[in-house]
């Protein structure tokens, strides 16, 4: 089932495109409003230190030092997924950053359901579908990923929407050799592609003097590598 409106809850800037690029791009092309709503401030990132502490850089020639409090890297951060958003076509209205997010690596179930309760409210439950990580016990993953599959569980099994449909992380293949869901593999057509590899592209933008500092690169590029080679979403099938 596909509502009218598709609501995708972001546990972190990139996952946006990460684990739900191609999905997104898919549902935009079929003419459904694409809501895109980040869950936490994404600001325990390890790349923040790498950045602002002279460290050497594997990406760039040189040391960086630009030192940022959470609160500046975060911001940050939420440049790239502003502009991520838009260039995989989400209208600007519907780029959204929860007014209740956690800080990274501290979402509860809880705290997530009232980000998905607050983020559809006023929407038809019956025209509306959310689209979130899957929750696994294969491999050890982040708990902010983990909660808001969780939440939406919950919240469908209350009737709070009439579709949840849930992702396998990509990254998470490399890591075992038979997931515990059936997967579905969506592929995008060459013009989707095209889209996302220019939507993946910002998070390689160094332009410190702008307040972009490149940080999803700095913090995954081998997954960034990975993805603009062979983009793919992996629906669990139900």
């Amino acid at each position: 089932m596909s509502g009218r409106f598709v609501f995708y809850f972001v546990p972190h800037q990139d996952d946006e495109i990460t684990n739900f690029g191609v999905s997104i791009l898919r549902d935009i092309d079929a003419g459904f409003r694409v809501i895109c709503v980040l869950c936490t401030d994404g600001g325990a990132s390890s790349a923040r230190r790498l950045i602002g502490n002279g460290e050497a850089c594997h990406l760039h020639a040189g040391r960086h030092d630009y030192p940022m409090s959470r609160e500046e890297f975060s911001c940050a951060r939420d440049r790239e997924y502003i502009a991520c958003c838009r260039e995989m076509g989400i209208r600007n209205e519907d780029i959204m950053i929860s007014r209740f997010r956690g800080r990274d690596g501290e979402l509860s179930t809880t705290l997530a359901e009232k980000i998905i309760v607050d983020a559809i409210d006023g929407f038809p439950p019956d025209e509306t579908e959310v689209k979130t990580l899957v929750p696994v016990t294969e491999t050890p993953q982040n708990p902010d990923h983990t909660a808001t599959g969780i939440a939406a569980r919950n919240l469908f099994r209350k009737k709070a929407f009439a579709g949840l449909s849930q992702f396998y992380e990509v990254i998470f293949l490399n890591r075992t050799e038979q997931p515990q869901y059936p997967l579905e593999r969506l592929v995008p057509t060459a013009e989707q592609a095209e889209r996302y590899c220019r939507a993946a592209d910002c998070y390689g933008v160094w332009k410190p003097d702008r307040g972009f500092y490149a940080v999803g690169h700095h913090s995954v590029k081998d997954e960034f590598d990975l993805l603009t080679s062979d983009p793919v979403s992996l629906l669990v099938k139900t």
